[in-house]
């Protein structure tokens, strides 16, 4: 159990620690440690699968682009430079993955490319991210010495290096960039902790099947 102060004083069972400041950049796995970001900033998880290398991968997507298809449920997909199918798609929320993540992730797949329903996938796992209600970044100040970077929406690669930057201006005093962050508007999640996870549930199964029409 680890409990943070809004005095910047970090709490763990091994030891106290009085510090400076301190930096939520749990973005996921925030867990229950803060609960005016865990109001705003969900965890999701979302899976992406290897297939073995294939015989002739222009046949499915030319030039080496990558894909991202506009439905609210998201599937993107590129070929790796050994000639694997790269797919992302299929979600879970809360902290549970599926037991089995190649066969969560091989269902879009095959809708999207029929031909590959006998490949074999060799490789599949998956993460958990922080979303928002608005998709954008969760930039707050829990306190005077307490600052939160989250909420990067499955833009974390890009946005989380610019959270901690922005973090660290703040921290050092130059914390104009950072506010402006934090001056977004960042709804809270219904239904609050307990009820979030279900609620979004059902909103991403409605959109899931508007996704189909």
């Amino acid at each position: 159990m680890i409990e943070v102060s809004e005095a910047a004083k970090v709490t763990t069972q091994a030891a106290e620690i009085n510090a400076g400041h301190v930096i939520l950049g749990c973005n996921g796995y925030l867990g229950a440690l803060n609960p005016q970001v865990a109001t705003r900033v969900m965890p999701i998880n979302n899976f992406i699968a290897a297939t073995e290398p294939l015989d002739d991968p222009q046949a499915l997507i030319r030039n080496n682009h990558a894909v991202a298809d506009s439905r609210f449920v998201i599937n993107y997909f590129r070929l790796s430079e050994d000639n694997r199918m790269l797919f992302g798609g299929g979600e879970s929320y809360g902290y549970r993955f599926p037991s089995d993540i190649a066969a969560t992730v091989r269902k879009p797949m095959c809708q999207i490319f029929p031909q590959l329903k006998d490949v074999k996938i060799d490789y599949a796992w998956g993460g958990t991210l922080g979303i928002t209600m608005n998709r954008l970044p969760h930039f707050a100040r829990v306190s005077d010495r307490v600052l939160s970077v989250s909420g990067y929406s499955g833009h974390g690669v890009a946005m989380a290096t610019l959270g901690g930057k922005l973090a660290a201006e703040a921290v050092q005093g130059q914390a104009g960039r950072f506010d402006l962050f934090a001056d977004l508007p960042s709804p809270r999640f219904p239904g609050g902790p307990r009820l979030r996870t279900p609620l979004l549930a059902l909103a991403m199964i409605w959109y899931s099947l508007q996704d189909r029409f």
